[in-house]
């Protein structure tokens, strides 16, 4: 787990240049994780660069719909997923612990459709003044 901490923190320290073209406000703030599901998302890292949240649901648990930017996703645990994207598209996806994965900014919502607990870290890049 502590191996994971230091991929995210690494990722978040030197990964930011690569994604200048991200910003927070491509997401509006009715469809923030943070807004929409406060029990299934804690911030725990955030400074002008970054902002790494911590998300988490229980088997059979379900999140409204949301958005997410562009965003590196880090797995915690082994975990599976069903994802109902803003067009319609459903997608299942399975996670195990140190998968990293690139998501596009998208809205979704999420199903916990397996029998762990989801934990994933999600590392949104900020904006750069150049």
């Amino acid at each position: 787990m502590k191996k994971l901490a230091q991929l995210a923190a690494l990722a978040a320290a030197f990964g930011g240049g690569a994604f200048v073209n991200w910003t927070l406000a491509q997401v509006p703030a009715s469809e923030d994780p943070l807004t929409v599901a406060p029990a299934h998302y804690k911030v725990r890292f955030e400074n002008d660069r970054v902002r790494v949240l911590e998300g988490f649901d229980a088997p059979g648990e379900k999140i409204a719909m949301h958005g997410h930017p562009d965003t590196l996703m880090v797995a915690l645990s082994s975990f599976k997923r069903k994802l109902t994207l803003g067009s319609g598209r459903v997608i299942e996806t399975e996670s195990k612990p140190g998968d990293v994965r690139w998501m596009s900014s998208q809205s979704h919502a999420g199903e916990n459709i397996g029998s762990t607990e989801t934990r994933a870290l999600f590392i949104e890049f900020k904006p750069q003044a150049r």
